[in-house]
């Protein structure tokens, strides 16, 4: 262990030496000058001779050898640098500085990884550390975290309609009757006149443990004002009271060869480029794997595949009967993607990745004819176990009814529109320098499997002879029937096509004190291009059938501490008036 201990600090004050050379260019007496790089080792000699790992005498012979050899190495050094300062042309004479290929910071980030990740294998394979050092478990735990709080100010346009219905309130709940002889009550009802401020706090905490050179296992616990796929904020207020802590990732990543990773459980979203189709904080819940192969210095390219359980049929429903429903209608989400970047330049990189989503059984089913004194009808799992707003919905129940004098028509609503998105998108980022990369960034994504015929076939209740579709629908000309417009009496409007461009200047990270980053981007959702239940919960305060503006900025206090500031102006694409505007204020630290 003494040999390879000494190899390694020897090629370190060697190293040390090297460091040396470019101060010289600027100044005569840096080469005699002992470099922080060089103290540092010394020190750590010291510290091995005061731990018992290495002898005095060992010690001082390993100084003396090592600062010989670079002391040679700067004597060569300055003889070649006075030779080339001899051979340069006389009109270079007042050149100042020297000439230095630029590397970009994302190459330079690239080989920082790939050498660390060397460095540690070679520490560990050679036992470089003292075996009473620390623990073992310690060695192999990594613990990270970060913390937001943000200041959220909602202001809503005087001029917007007032009864947005919160049907995913509904169909978490009890059905709601829509019948308003035997319910005079309104369905819960969206806010969208009276302007809210709110503050908010994020806080996550990760834990990385190295369970073996190949496989690693992951954990991060996060806060939340409830279980949302889309958000970790948690509201505060509510008179102190203590917050929750939800179980927000926990996954195990198996890399059995260079570029493959198997990830398993409930992991970080593994596609990539992914900010129109699924919010930030949306985490996977399944199994994916991902292959990545370089092609020499300029070009990688991936693949990314994986099989996502969205929600189960309860075991047991119907709960008062004793048939129960089979699992064909278990929701299910098929994804793949591939892509690749190429750096095209040596300051400039581009991107460009293709995905397909496939929601499976995600939309809804008329039931059977089903009494309005049932406790349940057939199809009501096929509800969305969780939504935002936007996407077209219809009542999923067929209600009959035997009583004159009760007309209760409990309803709970289903997706109209089959989910099938193909996602393409692309960068290209061009760095000026460390601290200054303009990047463009487009997304177009499609839902194949909209088709405006079949949701309103599937919308429409031929016992009844009516259209049970219950948004989208800009107008109904005629009288309606217990609630809804019949069939032709409405001018529906829906679209499965959304897109998003976004421009960015500034530090491709905010990480470091005085760095800064500005960017705008504009989207459009069309009500049925994008599940609505994971889009972004801050654009239209989340969902689809939505368009506008993004504009924000950020600026490095010190360093992993930031401040952002964000407008985000959106209006609803059709049907009623909805405008509203969001000021967010955040302060971030983490560690």
């Amino acid at each position: 262990m003494r040999t390879s201990i000494r190899t390694l600090l020897t090629v370190l004050l060697g190293a040390t030496a090297l460091s040396a050379l470019a101060p010289a260019v600027h100044a005569q007496d840096a080469a005699t000058a002992a470099t922080p790089t060089q103290n540092a080792v010394v020190n750590l000699i010291n510290a091995l001779v005061h731990k018992g790992v290495l002898s005095q005498a060992e010690a001082d012979q390993m100084i003396a050898q090592a600062e010989a050899e670079a002391a040679q190495v700067q004597s060569a050094a300055k003889s070649a640098q006075t030779a080339l300062a001899a051979a340069a042309p006389a009109s270079s004479a007042t050149t100042q500085g020297t000439s230095v290929r630029y590397v970009p910071s994302f190459v330079r980030d690239e080989i920082t990884q790939e050498v660390r990740a060397q460095v540690i294998d070679d520490v560990k394979k050679q036992g470089l550390v003292a075996p009473d050092a620390m623990p073992d478990w310690v060695r192999h735990i990594k613990i990270t975290g970060d913390m937001r709080l943000r200041d959220e100010q909602q202001i809503f346009d005087n001029g917007n309609a007032y009864d947005f219905v919160n049907i995913g309130a509904i169909n978490a709940g009890t059905p709601y009757n829509t019948d308003p002889v035997s319910n005079p009550f309104n369905p819960p009802i969206i806010n969208t006149q009276k302007n809210r401020n709110y503050l908010r706090l994020r806080a996550r905490l990760n834990v990385e443990a190295d369970i073996f050179p190949d496989l690693t296992a992951y954990m991060r616990l996060a806060t939340g004002s409830d279980n949302s796929p889309v958000s970790t904020n948690q509201t505060l207020g509510g008179y102190d009271t203590k917050k929750d802590l939800w179980l927000d990732r926990a996954y195990i990543d198996y890399n059995p060869a260079l570029g493959t990773h198997i990830y398993a459980g409930r992991m970080a979203n593994p596609f990539r480029l992914t900010e129109l189709v699924w919010d930030e904080d949306v985490n996977l819940d399944g199994v994916a794997g991902t292959y990545q192969h370089r092609f020499g210095n300029a070009v990688s390219a991936y693949v990314t595949g994986g099989v996502f359980p969205l929600d189960y049929i309860d075991g047991a429903f119907p709960k008062t009967s004793a048939g129960k429903v089979n699992d064909g209608g278990d929701k299910w989400l098929f994804a793949a993607q591939i892509g690749g970047d190429w750096l095209a330049a040596d300051a400039l990189r581009t991107s460009a990745h293709l995905a397909y989503y496939d929601f499976q059984n995600v939309e809804g089913a008329l039931s059977p004819a089903c009494s309005n004194l049932a406790d349940y009808c057939l199809t009501d799992y096929t509800r969305p176990g969780f939504a935002q707003r936007g996407n077209t919905l219809f009542a999923l129940r067929d209600i009959t009814t035997s009583d004159p004098a009760n007309q209760a028509a409990p309803q709970y609503y289903g997706l109209a529109s089959k989910f099938k998105v193909i996602d393409l998108s692309g960068d290209v980022e061009w760095a000026i320098t460390d601290g200054l990369h303009p990047n463009v960034t487009a997304h177009v994504a499609k839902n194949l499997g909209y088709k405006e015929t079949d949701v309103l076939a599937r919308g429409f209740n031929p016992a009844r002879g009516v259209s049970q579709i219950a948004n989208n629908n800009e107008t109904c000309g005629v009288a309606l029937v217990g609630g809804l417009c019949p069939t032709g009496g409405n001018l529906f409007i829906s679209s499965p096509d959304a897109w998003l461009l976004r421009a960015t200047l500034g530090s491709p990270k905010v990480a470091e004190a005085g760095d800064w980053s500005v960017s705008a981007s504009y989207r459009h959702l069309g009500a049925d291009s994008l599940l609505d239940a994971f889009t972004d919960s801050d654009f239209h305060l989340g969902g689809t059938n939505a368009k506008g503006w993004t504009v924000e900025g950020s600026y490095g206090l010190r360093r992993n501490t930031s401040f952002t500031i964000r407008w985000i102006n959106s209006e609803e694409i059709s049907g009623p008036v909805f405008r509203v505007n969001l000021l967010q204020s955040d302060v971030k630290v983490a560690f």
